[in-house]
């Protein structure tokens, strides 16, 4: 006669429930310590969070302005009432009410500074404590946790690039504005500009 082991099967459930949970836990946290490292991470050899590297050939913003506006006449700029350091990038686009009519609606692009940008943007850094990943697996009291720092990004000075290549995404300004209005080589080597520009 064939019994069932009832116990045995849930314990077993739940032992596997238990490593399937550790293992997606590393894999989280794994991911997570490299994506933080990653969006600091420097450019071709440059810090991204020196101002000083980033430089390049900086521009006042209503240059930028100026030149954008020549790409696109239809860009918006509106220097921000709560951070007047920022101007917002805005498109007006035609939406479809709730009666069936059209109107006109302005939509938000990107930000941008509203004094002097960088070529590249400058990355402000901070730390950012983690559990240390050899924690899963262990069998160790809550009190012994581990912690790590991690570097990780808390702040953008916006390059006038960062800003060019948002605008492109966007589709409202091209490849050929660009190199027509700023210049499509960066003043110094990017290999974010030439991953992003491909």
């Amino acid at each position: 006669m064939l019994v069932l082991d009832t116990e045995g099967r849930i314990a077993h459930d739940e032992a596997a429930a238990k490593e399937a949970a550790a293992v997606r836990r590393a894999a989280l946290l794994d991911q997570e310590i490299r994506s933080n490292t990653r969006s600091v991470e420097d450019d071709a050899g440059r810090p991204t969070s020196d101002i000083l590297a980033q430089l390049g050939r900086p521009l006042p913003a209503q240059e930028v302005i100026r030149r954008l506006k020549l790409c696109n006449g239809r860009l918006i700029f509106e220097r921000s009432i709560a951070s007047p350091e920022l101007t917002g990038v805005y498109v007006e686009k035609w939406e479809r009410t709730a009666a069936g009519g059209w109107e006109k609606k302005k939509m938000h692009v990107c930000g941008m500074e509203s004094g002097i940008m960088p070529e590249f943007s400058v990355l402000h850094r901070t730390t950012k404590k983690v559990a240390d990943n050899e924690l899963f697996g262990n069998k160790k009291p809550v009190g012994e946790v581990k912690w790590k720092e991690v570097p990780t990004f808390l702040d953008e000075t916006r390059g006038w690039r960062t800003l060019v290549l948002r605008l492109m995404k966007a589709n409202l300004i091209t490849k050929l504005d660009v190199e027509k209005h700023f210049g499509w080589n960066p003043t110094y080597q990017s290999e974010k500009w030439s991953r992003f520009t491909r």
